[in-house]
């Protein structure tokens, strides 16, 4: 009985932690006044540390792994125009 449990748990965590983490997907840089975000089967994710994604331009396809996070210490905004988007996240790996 403790081992089935100990098993469920182990499982649990390791589905809990990867739904958090997307790792090395085919997504689409997008840039507006709102700030930068990155595409993932037609949803949008603002980036917080865009300085990963600096020299890429609007619409450029890129290979990258992003964590979501709840806050982010500095959001750029030029407008108040408003871009649904999927949550902040931290690009972890892009090329």
């Amino acid at each position: 009985m403790k081992k089935r449990i100990l098993i469920f748990i182990t499982i649990s965590l390791c589905i809990f932690i990867s739904c958090s983490k997307i790792n090395n997907k085919s997504m689409t840089v997008i840039k507006d006044c709102t700030g930068s975000y990155l595409r993932y089967n037609d949803k949008d994710y603002h980036i917080c540390n865009i300085e990963n994604v600096d020299i890429y331009n609007n619409g450029t396809k890129v290979t990258a792994s992003f964590k979501k996070i709840k806050e982010c210490s500095r959001i750029d905004v030029v407008c108040r125009m408003y871009h649904a988007n999927e949550g902040l996240i931290n690009v972890i790996k892009i090329k």
